[in-house]
């Protein structure tokens, strides 16, 4: 295709980076190689280039505001604690709540229902190439956000189409691993993209996904953090520094750019586990990588499971809480419904899908997929669906981001 733009094409430019569109996203609506697009971009678009150097002043006075809070701080107040405080400067964006709301069938029936989602195991910025999978898995971060929007539009089409209940809210169980990597030379040297890479561009994917979802009804989420993402000097989570994982700072820089959200409410839980009520039923979130042993073919460490099961039922009676009925778990990567006295164990799938690792250690590694599903105020889990995420490969994405610090 010529390289020469027509008076319509340029005006079509101007306008698409005038609402923040990226790139790609303007080379795909265009139909034209991304390179002519940045190339025509720093020719006709110099507002934009001023309005990066603004950001960048911007990320600069942040820094060097927090260089001087670092200097002034007390022995005992850490950098993790200041980098907390700061995490809202660290998002001057901030999403303006969606245009209109999800018109929910005019004559509902039934019991409403609340639908829950398991998120878990996105590993933002991991790089899987064929090569390294005979062909089976391949993953980057261009695949996750295609992955993420087809996992908000098998959810809108659930709700849409396929449920005649009113669904009172959206509960998210985001319990880890969301990024991919930590901070120390042995971890960083296998990485494509740095911990700042994954840790802006999942911010900003995330917050845009969250917000879609609050169009259907509000949005709950309830956190906690995974084993990948923990710093290098934690051997072993939880420790009782819970912002010594990215999983947690993640979760701040998200609710951070949701702030002017009003129906999406984050609870972010000192625990080592997330807790909480849906439709009368309770239900237990970790990430699970403390559950070890049992078959490592099928990836069930179904002794730990049981034994999790029996000691956190006793605890439970003990603090006179209502025991768990369901057990929501991430980490195996793959979909598994184990049923207990009350109710049942539950993990979730994972976004990548087979990589060289689980090749390596002859995992039954299941499809990219999610958990999904109903919660009726006397059946408990309902309708459940296990969300294939690799059919939306090959479909673009609806996600506008930043130009600056994403992954490759």
């Amino acid at each position: 295709m010529s390289d020469v733009w027509s008076k319509s094409e340029i005006e079509e430019l101007q306008r698409c980076k005038a609402e923040g569109k990226s790139d790609q996203w303007i080379a795909d609506q265009l139909r034209r190689p991304y390179r002519s697009v940045t190339s025509a971009i720093r020719r006709y678009c110099k507002q934009e280039e001023t309005d990066w150097q603004e950001q960048a002043a911007h990320w600069k006075r942040v820094a060097i505001d927090a260089q001087r809070d670092l200097a002034a701080a007390q022995k005992e107040r850490t950098a993790i604690d200041i980098l907390v405080e700061q995490v809202h400067d660290l998002a001057p964006k901030s999403y303006a709540p969606p245009k209109g709301c999800f018109q929910p069938p005019k004559k509902a029936k039934g019991t409403p229902q609340s639908a829950l989602l398991i998120l878990s195991d996105t590993h933002v910025g991991a790089v899987v190439k064929p090569e390294q999978t005979l062909g089976l898995g391949e993953y980057n971060f261009e695949i996750f956000l295609r992955r993420l929007w087809r996992l908000q539009c098998s959810i809108f089409s659930i709700l849409q189409d396929h449920t005649t209940t009113e669904v009172p809210e959206i509960v998210v169980a985001q319990i880890g691993d969301m990024l991919d990597g930590g901070l120390v030379h042995s971890a960083e040297c296998a990485q494509v993209n740095t911990i700042l890479a994954q840790f802006y561009s999942a911010g900003h994917a995330l917050a845009q996904f969250y917000r879609n979802l609050s169009t259907i009804a509000p949005v709950r989420v309830h956190t906690c953090v995974g084993n990948h993402t923990r710093f290098q000097n934690q051997h072993k989570m939880p420790t009782k520094n819970r912002n010594s994982n990215f999983d947690q700072f993640l979760t701040l820089y998200v609710e951070a750019l949701l702030r002017d959200c009003p129906r999406i409410k984050f609870n972010i839980d000192m625990q080592p586990f997330a807790c909480f009520d849906v439709q009368g039923f309770n239900h237990y979130a970790g990430h699970g990588d403390n559950l070890r042993g049992g078959d490592k073919t099928l990836g069930i460490p179904t002794h730990a499971m049981g034994r999790m099961v029996s000691t956190t039922t006793q605890l439970f009676s003990r603090a006179d809480r209502v025991t768990p009925h369901y057990y929501l778990l991430g980490h195996l990567h793959r979909p598994i419904s184990i049923p207990h006295a009350q109710g049942e164990i539950l993990t979730n799938g994972a976004f990548p899908g087979i990589d060289g690792y689980a090749l390596g250690e002859y995992f039954n590694s299941s499809y990219p997929s999610q958990k999904f599903w109903l919660v009726h105020e006397k059946f408990g889990r309902s309708a459940t669906y296990d969300l294939r995420l690799d059919f939306g490969d090959s479909a673009p994405h609806g996600y506008v981001l930043p130009d600056k610090f994403l992954c490759q």
